[in-house]
């Protein structure tokens, strides 16, 4: 594997520090040896590629603001694609929060040719704690699929350990309804390991209710999955009614939901002339 120094380049481009907030010449700062440059903000676009998906509209308001008083403290990394389009490779929050403070032209740094942009913005995202589990997820497997890492390769470049790059990974192979419960932080990481491999049905409803609540622990989910054979406290509403429905048809009767209020109704009989009788009890 090509050892792109990433960590030195990173901290190199990462460290640089500039406070503009007027309409500077589009050129290259003769003086500074980071590579600074003044682009125009129209010339700059994000990258489809950015690790990143979602972003809190407030925040950036407020750093508009900030911007918009003290000027932009720190550059954005970008490569260069044309002479009219350069795409961002980290900053894209702070390109957000420019347009709307009004900044015309944008303090940037051109990326190294020898540095990968996609290892760069996912590092920087990933210090500044901005991406989601998920969204952190699908940049690794973007650069294992890219670069054909290994998950200790690629821990030691992004500066997590082993484990935590597996754990993460496995998250991706979820159930959908435990992923978008993950995703809008209603259950955490821990929940999600514990869940792996398990659908919405495999949970009683109870469980799967307390857990919406974010009234469950990691370790109560634990216990509940273990020892799911364990009757749960009956639901006084459900037993009523499914009094209610024995004695309207003769025959003793279940009814299960989920979260959801979807569900079905049991009805037992013993033979075949008891089916009868319930088929044409229904009918009428």
């Amino acid at each position: 594997m090509k050892n792109k120094k990433l960590g030195m380049g990173l901290s190199s481009l990462l460290g640089a520090k500039i406070v503009k907030n007027e309409p500077i010449p589009e050129k290259k700062n003769q003086n500074n040896e980071k590579n600074l440059l003044f682009i125009s903000i129209e010339k700059i676009v994000r990258d489809p590629d950015q690790p990143r998906k979602k972003f809190n509209e407030d925040k950036i308001k407020e750093l508009a603001m900030s911007i918009k008083k003290h000027g932009l403290i720190q550059p954005i990394i970008i490569r260069k694609y044309s002479e009219e389009e350069y795409r961002i490779v980290a900053g894209e929050r702070r390109w957000r929060a420019s347009q709307i403070a009004g900044l015309n032209i944008m303090p940037s740094i051109i990326l190294p040719s020898d540095l990968d942009k996609n290892e760069v913005s996912l590092i920087e995202n990933i210090q500044r704690e901005d991406l989601t589990i998920i969204e952190e997820a699908n940049a690794y497997i973007n650069l294992i699929e890219k670069n054909q890492y290994s998950h200790e390769q690629l821990a030691n470049i992004v500066g997590k350990s082993r484990s935590h790059v597996t754990n993460v990974l496995r998250i991706l192979s979820l159930d959908k309804f435990f992923l978008d419960l993950l995703e809008k932080d209603i259950i955490t990481l821990g929940h999600a390991k514990i869940l792996g491999g398990k659908n919405q049905n495999s949970l009683a409803s109870d469980v799967i209710n307390k857990m919406i609540q974010k009234k469950l622990s990691v370790r109560e989910l634990e216990r509940a999955i273990q020892n799911k054979k364990t009757p749960m406290e009956p639901d006084i509403n459900i037993t009523t009614e499914e009094k209610n429905l024995s004695s309207l048809i003769g025959f003793k009767s279940q009814i299960k939901y989920n979260s959801k209020g979807q569900g079905y109704i049991k009805i037992f009989y013993e033979n075949l002339e008891q089916y009868d009788f319930i088929v044409k009890k229904i009918k009428n």
